[in-house]
């Protein structure tokens, strides 16, 4: 692989790392739906996948007729199999930078504020008149909780409206930044920075592989 490529496969993941350390820095714990989620991994590991498997999938006619436009062809095919990703999976809440000890009591003043009956069993929360049942899923090396469903039926609908209520209990709390977020952000940082002075001392060559 020559340089040109690995600057066009490292440059998304150079901004979603970024993204991501951000994302850990912050001092109010942030909530992602799970379609968003899935769409910033998914923009972050395009380079890689445009660079990887995708030119083995091209047809030679394709390239023949479409020439250079082939590649803004493969990116909406790939936005498009996101989409299609997205609406397939189940619903999931993905909050990152806080605790169990934090992330409990917000849930319930969320349930308090849209006057919903619930229970709670261990890391199970339980809205059976609104069809909902979820459980959280702690992971600690990046000190985030993904919410996911426990069982088949869901409402969507409810699932916004709890997403709507959890976020605005989220803004009132406060949190220490995650250590790990500087190791993100700086990684980050130098990923693109090596992308920009490829780019600058390769200009022609950085336009001939996008086109």
């Amino acid at each position: 692989m020559d340089s040109s490529a690995i600057g066009l496969a490292l440059g998304p993941l150079g901004l979603y790392l970024l993204y991501m350390g951000k994302i850990n820095l912050s001092r109010r714990p942030v909530l992602l739906n799970g379609n968003w989620d899935i769409f910033v991994l998914g923009i972050g590991l395009s380079g890689m996948i445009f660079i990887g498997p995708y030119p083995l999938l091209i047809p030679p006619a394709a390239m023949i007729r479409f020439g250079p436009f082939v590649g803004l062809l493969l990116a909406v095919l790939y936005g498009l199999c996101l989409i299609l990703l997205a609406s397939k999976l189940h619903p999931r809440l993905v909050i990152y930078n806080v605790t169990e000890q934090q992330l409990q009591p917000a849930l319930t003043a969320a349930m308090h504020q849209l006057e919903w009956d619930h229970r709670w069993a261990g890391n199970v929360l339980t809205i059976s008149n609104h069809e909902i049942q979820l459980e959280m899923d702690f992971f600690s090396p990046l000190k985030n909780i993904t919410l996911r469903r426990t069982s088949a039926l869901q409402s969507r609908y409810n699932w916004q409206r709890l997403e709507l209520a959890l976020r605005a209990e989220l803004q009132l709390v406060a949190v220490e930044p995650n250590r790990i977020g500087k190791l993100l952000f700086w990684s980050g940082i130098l990923i693109l920075s090596g992308c920009g002075v490829w780019i600058i001392f390769n200009p022609s060559q950085f336009v001939y592989s996008i086109f």
